[in-house]
């Protein structure tokens, strides 16, 4: 099941790349500027569910489902 993401918050979850057995044991630090893509927000789908992580303007991140 997929909840769809704010109007404003464009899905971006389809051009990431699949987990893999060897992401779990190398923890790789990006950047929310990378992850938010010049935009406040950014839909990502894990386990068949969708959550929308924000920027807000006061420079915090929440992740929603």
């Amino acid at each position: 099941m997929h909840n769809s993401a704010p109007a404003d918050c464009p899905d971006r979850s389809a051009h990431a790349a699949p987990p893999s057995d060897d992401a779990a044991l190398t923890a790789e630090a990006l950047s929310s500027a990378a992850l938010l893509q010049g935009g406040s927000c950014i839909a990502i789908d894990h386990l068949g569910t969708r959550y929308v992580l924000r920027a807000t303007r006061a420079g915090k991140l929440i992740l929603t489902k």
